[in-house]
């Protein structure tokens, strides 16, 4: 289902450590039906977010919203392998696939069973995921994991036994590997990125994401650095917010957000606009008395696209440097039950009782974006895209 590509360069090095891995994603667009669901999911998720709090700020609930996702792609666990296809997602930190035990998970796709695997290891405490549309329970396991062909011996891992049905059952994916910051995992789960640099898998805490638009062939996760295939022109690096120490999330700050080349005045003038770059949300998000004065500016999207091309450029200023993110990104394109494309803003206000914004897809398709671990921060590039000279796509 989702083919892996491994570099000779990689296969030479082995256990040495790799310097660059990459795996395939598949994309699965919204219709245009899906799209209005995910608009009225983010509103509670927003709600039970808020209420989640504690009296420090930190929330007990994700605000990843499992059902957004649309970016997948798979892991092996066990010997021999079991094969899942999973959210690779950036605002969470977990891995987690459903169990053969499991009472309720979907019957179609994979279910992980202990008994078949000679690699696994019992743990045995139990733990409980809650995302914004729902939660998962289970109980952790040891076992070998395989990203891009990479081993990560004895990893621990969530298997689920009990899933929110209305959440999960429809779900085209079997589970997610979280990638977030570690302070955000549930019982302080390590990383795969961290194990992968300590077992020598590869040399460095560092990995990219190029999402493809449209459904198009060619999304990819590259391990332990970047793909210069996948980008023209230098990276520019953002230093993680002090907010993640609050928030762990990947959290950059916007200084400002212009429309038209004109200030919004969404952010605030010391503290900016604190933003969660997240590969598991499919639009860009932002607190109701920001985020709509920057949905006032650009103004209406036509339901059939006409006026598309003619809405505003949006520019978000992070680090000193200009990010300019025009319609042709921002706008959303789903087919309506006739199968007819119709347009939609995908520009969404959220309570989240905190300030914060989700830097989603759309950004990070015009934008090759790496998450540097080892200097805390991140890093953009503008994406090439598909039929640009010099871009591979299997």
């Amino acid at each position: 289902m989702v083919a892996r590509r491994l570099s000779a360069l990689s296969l030479l090095l082995g256990s040495a450590g790799a310097a660059v891995v990459s795996l395939q994603l598949t994309h699965k667009p919204k219709t245009l039906s899906e799209i209005k669901r995910a608009s009225q999911r983010r509103a509670e998720i927003g709600q039970r977010f808020a209420a989640s709090l504690s009296a420090d700020g930190i929330p007990s609930v994700s605000l990843t919203d499992v059902e957004d996702a649309e970016y997948y792609g798979e892991v092996d666990i066990g010997t021999p392998a079991q094969k899942f296809s999973v959210i690779y997602d950036t605002g969470s930190s977990n891995l987690w696939v459903p169990s053969k035990k499991c009472t309720n998970c979907k019957p179609r796709g994979g279910h992980y069973d202990a008994s078949a695997s000679k690699s696994t290891a019992a743990n045995g405490k139990s733990f409980t995921l809650q995302y914004g549309t729902g939660n998962c329970q289970g109980f952790l396991t040891n076992d070998n994991i395989q990203l891009g062909g990479l081993s990560v011996e004895n990893f621990t891992f969530g298997e689920v036994t009990t899933e929110a049905k209305d959440v999960f059952g429809q779900a085209p994916f079997d589970g997610i590997l979280g990638m977030g910051p570690p302070a955000a995992a549930v019982d302080q789960t390590p990383m795969p990125m961290d194990m992968l640099v300590k077992q020598g898998k590869i040399q460095h805490n560092i990995f990219a994401f190029y999402l493809a638009s449209g459904g198009k062939k060619g999304s990819t996760l590259t391990l332990g650095g970047t793909d210069s295939q996948f980008h023209t022109g230098d990276f520019h690096y953002v230093p993680v917010s002090v907010g993640a120490h609050l928030l762990p999330y990947w959290l950059v700050t916007a200084g400002d957000i212009k429309i038209g080349g004109k200030s919004s005045g969404a952010c605030y003038p010391f503290l900016g606009c604190q933003m969660v770059v997240d590969t598991g949300t499919s639009v860009f998000a932002g607190p109701p008395s920001a985020m709509n004065k920057v949905i006032a500016e650009i103004g209406n999207v036509s339901a059939d696209c006409s006026n598309a091309a003619s809405l505003p450029t949006i520019t978000l200023t992070m680090g000193g440097k200009d990010f300019e993110l025009g319609p042709e990104f921002y706008v959303l394109r789903g087919k309506d039950d006739s199968g007819k494309e119709q347009c939609a803003l995908g520009l969404e206000a959220v309570n989240a009782g905190v300030p914060i914004w989700i830097l989603g897809d759309p950004f990070l398709r015009k934008y090759y974006t790496v998450w540097d671990s080892e200097q805390n921060r991140v890093g953009f590039a503008l994406a090439k895209q598909p039929g640009q000279a010099g871009l591979l796509v299997i």
